[in-house]
């Protein structure tokens, strides 16, 4: 089968959440098929991954964003009346390249990686259309406008409604829509109810993130005891994230447990999370090429997210490492309800510095083998290839309407389909 893969950004390195989720799904299809990859890059570590893309590809073209160019596009969307994310990732050439793959490969299956590349698709299209929405943005621009993250707010929540008919439409039209949890699929049903919403989540490798393969450095070692944040530090959600927790959570975890040490692990820190470090008890990473000895070394993972979309790797990663972890409503409700009952989940400031106190007094002498077993088997390669490849069969042959859309029987509903499929010959 030939596949039209587009994504908004190269799905290289696999170091953050839309990355490691776009990696996985070309991985898993370059398996078996050809895949002609078109996407575009932003900076100097994307551009030296380029090669190593290539050994996926059947075809590969990817192109720089301009600076420049993005955010003018956007501002002019912005002014005439459209959404601004899918103009920030708008270019004459992507359109004529993709344009012209369409005209001479014959593709069974066009896939979509991220809501602002469906301007790519033209419409009208017979091929058979997959969306991976991942996350919902138009709820994360309204989420913006609720927590006040700028001087503008009506700007986020002009772009929510305008980016939400983007979104609707894209539905309405593609064969099928993924997202990455159900709590992503309640807010998107919310907003247009369809048969073609379904929930394929994040693969974790549970034999990478195991705590008895790693040991924790010696300049690690010297921060303990240690809270540890992980994430990108230059996405905004983490940046109020850490910013929150530092002004009304540290200081008072801090008056019970004078000696704790809050640590900021990863890439690209802006400069307002840097200045947290002005406190001899913070420390900032900046980009670790390995993320387990940092949580191997931690007493506890916060999630303090007050702004937050899609599941939380964070989370799911520290689980996996066996480490406590105290989560926001908001943080935790994205997981399954099953994996809740294992997290500490608070937002009230003094309540969530006094629960940390009693884990860093006390900590567990046992870490937590119940999360781990169960984030191994739902969150397996083989249980999400066999969802992935359920749905896959099901759009190409308009048969999405047999498959549940959110549960976990969705494998179960695939093979009986793709075992029919065969028996009628397609």
């Amino acid at each position: 089968m030939r596949i039209l893969f587009l994504a908004h950004r190269l799905p290289y390195p696999p170091t953050k959440g839309d990355k490691i989720r776009s990696f996985w799904e070309l991985r898993h299809l370059a398996a078996h098929h050809e895949v002609d990859l078109f996407c575009f890059y932003d900076d100097a570590e994307d551009e030296n991954s380029l090669q190593a893309v290539r050994e996926f590809c059947t075809n590969l073209y990817a192109e720089k964003i301009s600076w420049t160019r993005s955010r003018f596009q956007a501002l002019v969307a912005l002014l005439r009346g459209d959404a601004f994310t899918p103009a920030y990732f708008y270019s004459r050439t992507m359109s004529s390249q993709v344009k012209q793959a369409l005209r001479s490969r014959s593709y069974d299956l066009i896939f979509v990686f991220c809501s602002s590349m469906v301007q790519y698709v033209p419409r009208g299209v017979l091929i058979p259309r997959i969306l991976d929405m991942v996350d919902v943005d138009s709820d994360k621009w309204a989420q913006y406008e609720s927590a006040g993250q700028t001087a503008v707010p009506w700007v986020w929540r002009v772009e929510a409604q305008r980016l939400a008919e983007v979104e609707n439409q894209a539905v309405e039209e593609f064969s099928a829509t993924l997202v990455c949890t159900e709590a992503e699929a309640a807010v998107l049903q919310r907003n247009r109810p369809s048969s073609k919403v379904f929930v394929l989540e994040n693969e974790l490798n549970t034999d990478h993130f195991d705590r008895e393969k790693v040991e924790v450095p010696t300049d690690v070692a010297s921060w303990q005891p240690y809270i540890i944040f992980t994430g990108t530090m230059d996405y905004l959600p983490n940046v109020d994230a850490v910013t929150f927790f530092c002004a009304e959570v540290f200081p008072r975890l801090k008056k019970t447990v004078p000696n704790v040490q809050f640590v900021i692990a990863g890439r690209n820190p802006v400069p307002a999370v840097r200045r947290l470090a002005e406190d001899s008890s913070v420390h900032v990473t900046g980009s670790t090429p390995d993320m387990r000895p940092y949580l191997k070394g931690a007493l506890v993972a916060v999630a303090p997210l007050r702004i937050a979309r899609g599941v939380q790797n964070k989370i799911l990663e520290a689980l996996a490492m066996g480490l406590p972890v105290a989560a926001s409503r908001k943080a935790a409700s994205a997981l399954p309800s099953v994996l809740q009952s294992h997290l500490l989940v608070e937002d009230d400031p003094q309540r969530l510095a006094n629960a940390l106190a009693q884990l860093c007094l006390q900590p567990a002498k046992q870490f937590q083998t119940e999360a781990r077993l169960m984030l191994a088997e739902r969150l397996s390669h083989r249980f999400l290839s066999a969802r992935f490849d359920a749905i896959i069969s099901a759009a190409l042959h308009g048969e999405v309407d047999k498959l549940p859309s959110t549960l976990v029987d969705i494998n179960a509903a695939g093979v009986t389909l793709q075992a029919s499929l065969l028996d009628r010959g397609r």
